[in-house]
């Protein structure tokens, strides 16, 4: 049998995520059983959550509210929940953590190129977006100027929006660029 640990406010934060409206959360023992019946796919959420100790759930849900990722409000019936915009900005940075470019197996000759031009007042976005970048596989060709040989257009999309900076990224689709015999050697494509 597996050790049961805590619930991290990540895997809370996670599964409250996925509704929108407020969720009634009666008691510490309802919990668990209320999060399993709202989940898309319960088998596998069972399995995800039954390796947590049931009170950790709540426990995680309060100390959500006090980051103020969840709103908690009491009624005659019990707790309600509901993520916070702070905690949807939450979640999608653990997206952005999971995200990556499927790599098809053959090369479609196109190259996919991002270029951007962010402000210095917002130089933590462009570095934060840069980081991201060279993190799902693009190389740099310039300083801000990255190409990567895989189709990846939704998730460059999903990208500048969640790092805030929709207006200064530009994606391109290449068909043909000269001179890149070394791209071709450095992704191992061609």
């Amino acid at each position: 049998m597996n050790r049961r640990r805590r619930a991290t406010l990540r895997a809370v934060l996670a599964v409250l995520g996925k509704y929108t409206d407020w969720m009634l959360i009666p008691s510490k023992s309802e919990t668990v059983r209320r999060l399993r019946r709202l989940t898309d796919n319960p088998p596998d959420f069972s399995e995800e959550f039954d390796r947590f100790y049931r009170g950790s759930v709540k426990e995680g849900i309060n100390r959500l509210r006090r980051k103020g990722k969840v709103e908690i409000r009491e009624t005659g019936e019990g707790t309600e929940v509901r993520v916070t915009d702070a905690g949807k900005t939450e979640t999608l940075k653990y997206k952005l953590e999971e995200m990556i470019v499927n790599i098809p197996k053959e090369w479609d000759k196109k190259w996919r190129v991002v270029v951007f031009d962010v402000e210095e007042i917002q130089r933590s976005k462009r570095d934060i977006f840069r980081d991201y970048l060279v993190k799902i596989g693009f190389k740099p060709i310039q300083r801000s100027v990255f190409v990567c040989p895989y189709p990846c257009e939704k998730e460059i999309m999903f990208l500048r929006e969640v790092v805030g900076i929709p207006h200064g990224v530009k994606f391109m689709v290449v068909e043909k660029m000269d001179n890149d015999e070394d791209l071709q050697m450095l992704f191992g494509v061609g």
